[in-house]
């Protein structure tokens, strides 16, 4: 029996302190206390347990990867498709047009519709056509294009913007007559087709130029109104799409 009565006294020394610990580690979301004790830093409490669960979810959630961006395809012009129109103003009358037949040169896109082409056009003075030969070789000569000391035109890109879905507003240079500006060309992508040699793209450009920015000011002032000093560009373009590597 002796035994007995000092295991209920150990018990009933031991019931209190359980007590006392089990209170201790009573938090108290009323009055911000664990136990007795006050949380000096509740909301730190909370943003630590808080950032915890988050780390944890991060850790345990699946990671997507981005997709790549598309590499632009090399579009090699087909000169038989690919063609330089032009306008001027003669005798302050009628809009004559012009042409400078089998561009050559290259364009690289994409093919996604907000994607910036870039151009590199060439056209051979040579190769004007008006519809009358002794007006073509008029205008191959030094009072013009003057062909034997610049016998090519030539685009290149630099920089754009886009202006909707395969539309874009394109800066970049043009030498012509051995002189270079910088210009802004509208440009639009008018397709996307299959050929028998495979796929094509086709886009058209448009900008206005003052020829006389160019050194090519016959008719302007002497003979005086002969010509108009703007000149309308519409260069169609059509080109045979490389494949992916």
């Amino acid at each position: 029996m002796s035994r007995n009565t000092n295991d209920l006294r150990n018990l009933a020394a031991w019931q209190p302190q359980v007590a006392r610990q089990v209170d201790a580690a009573r938090y108290d979301f009323r009055t911000m206390k664990v136990g007795a004790q006050p949380i000096r830093k509740p909301f730190a409490v909370a943003a630590a347990l808080l950032a915890g669960c988050l780390c944890g979810a991060a850790a345990t959630r699946p990671q997507t990867a981005s997709a790549p961006a598309a590499s632009p395809a090399a579009i090699t012009l087909d000169p038989v498709h690919s063609v330089a129109l032009f306008r001027i103003q003669h005798l302050e009358a009628g809009l004559f047009w012009g042409r400078f037949n089998a561009l050559e040169g290259s364009v690289r896109w994409s093919l996604e519709p907000k994607d910036l082409p870039t151009f590199d056009v060439t056209a051979t003075v040579a190769k004007v056509d008006t519809g009358s030969e002794k007006l073509d070789g008029n205008l191959q000569g030094p009072n013009f294009f003057n062909a034997k000391e610049f016998p090519t035109i030539r685009f290149v890109s630099k920089t754009g913007s886009a202006d909707g879905d395969r539309r874009w507003k394109v800066s970049g240079d043009l030498t012509l007559r051995g002189v270079t500006k910088e210009v802004e060309v509208d440009c639009v992508a008018t397709g996307i087709g299959e050929g028998p040699a495979g796929k094509k793209a086709g886009f058209e450009c448009t900008l206005t130029i003052k020829r006389s920015d160019f050194g090519m000011k016959w008719g302007i002032e002497k003979p005086a109104k002969a010509l108009g000093d703007e000149v309308k560009l519409v260069i169609a373009l059509e080109g045979d799409v490389a494949p992916a590597q």
